[in-house]
């Protein structure tokens, strides 16, 4: 069974929390961040028994899952670990989502599938054995819609017509990373909508302790979901990066600076804690100023035909 109480071996003089426990206990708003989403490790740790008894042991009431909400209504029908197969077994029929394993980037494996459609039912199961209520919310889609569009780039490259793309060679000028970063940035953009539908539905469940099981960077951005959640609940998160084992966290920060250059955002709030699914422990984050320099936002590229067609500054 996974150590969740577990404290740092004897010989490590570095400060430590007692375990995931200890932070369920002490904070009312606990922010678990996925450092890479789809390993298999985090995913089985995410749906593990281990995780929800802790946060029920320790008064959790509600855990915010991100999953899109159609998954979550049928999702909310799963009673029993048959239910959980069924389910994992719909989403794949539907072949309408895809998930990853970022090891294996290339591979469509059925594996992977079923792991992570699997592990979505079992947190339904999981959170529904223990009392917590379960929050669904939908990172790509947000309050079923972009109601504002709010990053420069993502509005220039939305507004340009098909016959302005043809007409000015527009792939050829506009690389698929900008676009994609533009998008990302967008879904960024819109954590407060996502902050103010997990607020209602706390309120709704009648307060309590929260836990948030967001991607690490759509968590510490600045306005990112971590300080929406803050502002909105008026909590201080304690901000949790999960990690795999010793060899993961020795790469976190020098893979954090790579995904903050490539979507040119700014990932310089460290966590507070740093929890390795390997041995069940935790430890503070005592070197903050390792992610210091991963402030990118300033160095934001504006495709030249922003400027040229659409006039955005």
């Amino acid at each position: 069974m996974l150590p969740m109480g577990g404290g740092l071996a004897h010989g490590d003089d570095r400060p430590a929390a007692t375990g995931l426990n200890e932070i369920f206990r002490t904070h009312d708003l606990a922010i678990l961040g996925d450092v890479k989403h789809g390993v298999p490790a985090r995913v089985g740790f995410f749906a593990s028994e281990e995780l929800f008894a802790a946060m029920a042991a320790e008064g959790v009431r509600h855990v915010a899952i991100e999953m899109p909400r159609v998954l979550g209504r049928q999702a909310m029908g799963v009673e029993t670990e048959a239910d959980v197969e069924a389910f994992a077994q719909d989403i794949i029929r539907s072949q309408r989502w895809h998930f990853v394993d970022p090891d294996h980037p290339n591979e469509e494996s059925s594996v992977t599938q079923h792991r992570v459609a699997s592990a979505l039912g079992r947190q339904v199961l999981l959170a529904r054995r223990y009392g917590i209520n379960p929050i669904f919310y939908d990172f790509n889609n947000p309050l079923g819609g972009f109601r504002t569009i709010n990053d420069p780039v993502y509005r220039c490259l939305a507004d340009l017509s098909t016959m302005t793309w043809v007409r000015y060679g527009l792939d050829e000028k506009v690389t698929k990373a900008d676009r994609d970063a533009a998008i990302m940035r967008e879904r960024f953009s819109h954590d407060d909508e996502l902050a103010q539908y997990i607020e209602a539905a706390v309120t709704r469940g009648g307060g309590g302790k929260l836990v948030v099981i967001p991607g690490y960077a759509h968590a510490v951005l600045p306005g990112g979901l971590a300080e929406r959640l803050e502002q909105r609940l008026r909590r201080q998160a304690a901000v949790v990066g999960v990690f795999t084992d010793g060899g993961e966290e020795g790469q976190f920060v020098d893979f954090l600076a790579e995904q903050a250059q490539l979507l040119q955002v700014d990932l310089s709030r460290a966590p507070q804690f740093r929890y390795r699914i390997s041995t069940g422990t935790i430890e503070r984050e005592v070197e903050p100023q390792r992610y210091a320099g991963l402030d990118y936002a300033r160095q934001r590229r504006m495709p030249p035909v922003c400027q040229q067609i659409a006039g955005v500054d």
